[in-house]
């Protein structure tokens, strides 16, 4: 069963009932550690980064059967359908008896994320088919949208903050050789933070790639672990960052500050295309 959209009281609820209605003789629950919550069920609580060591690999194989039962708890951390720490979890699932597979959203960036969770709820069956709205239907499915919005507030940017971006982008060019070119858009990004600081307000939280400014309201995405409302000073690079921060604070609705330098127009029309995705895949999922 793949329950999508779940809160923590959710998941409890979820759980609850799949224990009155099934003989469950073991819990193994599956988290990272910065999401990882207590169910307030008897389980075994196992970080996402251990299930790959052979001191758990090796003691699990002979544990989990027919009446354990696996509680995959936001799990999908990359895009990468093959990536071993999958694989090592699918070893599990092969012998476990009973899987619920939760996630907050069904993708990370691309529809194709969503068979990463199809292949655990059906054991791989169709490991190397992409998404299809009919093969899914091999699965249970539980969908709670998570209806997220954004709103973008423009910001004019001076002439000089203009050069030096002109200026800092020629040099990335000129210099880039063979290293990754996502470090071009990463750099430039960070210059637009020099205008955008000087619209923030005392009253409100933001939340950005990191707090340069040293500012008591600018949170990085990875320190917020509570719900809690921000504006978008930045937006980060990698969209697993994103779906983490959305997880953990429950927001909805987002403002994010935007200066008319094209970078960050860049970075804002990648994110309002990242929910043009999110959206298509709630329609063929439910």
């Amino acid at each position: 069963m793949i329950c999508i959209g779940n809160k923590l009281y959710d998941k409890i609820s979820v759980l609850n009932d799949y224990l009155s209605k099934n003989s469950i003789h073991k819990i193994y629950v599956f988290s990272p550690d910065k999401i990882m919550t207590d169910f307030k069920i008897d389980a075994e609580y196992i970080s996402y980064k251990n299930i790959i060591e052979y001191e758990y690999f090796y003691r699990l194989l002979q544990e989990i059967d027919q009446y354990s039962l696996l509680v995959v708890d936001e799990c999908m951390r990359t895009q990468n359908r093959n990536d071993l720490t999958y694989n090592c979890l699918r070893h599990y699932i092969n012998q476990a008896g009973h899987i619920i597979i939760f996630q907050y959203l069904p993708i990370i960036s691309d529809i194709n994320d969503f068979m990463i969770l199809f292949d655990f709820d059906t054991k791989s069956q169709w490991k190397r088919e992409k998404f299809d709205k009919e093969l899914i239907r091999q699965s249970c499915i539980k969908v709670n949208t998570i209806d997220l919005s954004f709103n973008q507030i423009n910001i004019d940017t001076p002439e000089n903050i203009i050069l030096k971006y002109e200026k800092e982008k020629s040099k990335l060019f000129s210099s880039i050789g063979l290293r990754d070119p996502d470090v071009i858009p990463r750099n430039l990004y960070l210059i637009t933070g020099s205008e955008k600081i000087k619209h923030i307000k005392d009253d409100y939280l933001y939340v950005a790639r990191n707090n340069r400014f040293k500012y008591n309201n600018i949170r990085t995405y990875r320190d917020v672990v509570k719900p809690d409302n921000y504006t978008i000073f930045e937006f980060p690079h990698n969209f697993i960052d994103f779906t983490d921060f959305l997880y953990s604070s429950q927001q909805l609705s987002f403002s994010i500050l935007c200066t008319n330098i094209k970078v960050d127009q860049w970075y804002t029309d990648r994110y309002y295309n990242w929910l043009n995705n999110l959206r298509d895949v709630y329609s063929k999922i439910q």
